[in-house]
């Protein structure tokens, strides 16, 4: 699988190895489980972590290898709505 690593600003392709393949479908699965728990749109959850939608949709698909920046901000927000019990708390961030 080749996959783009997405940046701010820039992305390359590269392939992915096999645990770097398993991690991001867990981690689509995740952000899609997540989402659908809070009743959030990927444009919604975008806008609030900083990214495009398509990014979303991306990273959803297990298509990219997200910035650690977009990482970080979707585990905060995460974090946020498990601590005001918005969350169900089945997702965890990979």
């Amino acid at each position: 699988i080749v996959v783009q690593i997405k940046s701010r600003g820039a992305s390359m392709a590269r392939v992915l190895t096999e645990d770097e393949k398993k991690d991001a479908i867990e981690r689509a699965v995740l952000w899609q489980q997540f989402r659908t728990d809070n009743k959030l749109s990927q444009r919604f959850l975008a806008e609030i972590i900083g990214v495009s939608r398509r990014t979303v949709q991306q990273i959803e698909a297990a298509l990219v290898v997200p910035h650690r920046g977009t990482l970080k901000a979707f585990k905060d927000l995460q974090e946020k709505y498990e601590a005001e019990g918005k969350s169900g708390g089945r997702s965890k961030q990979k």
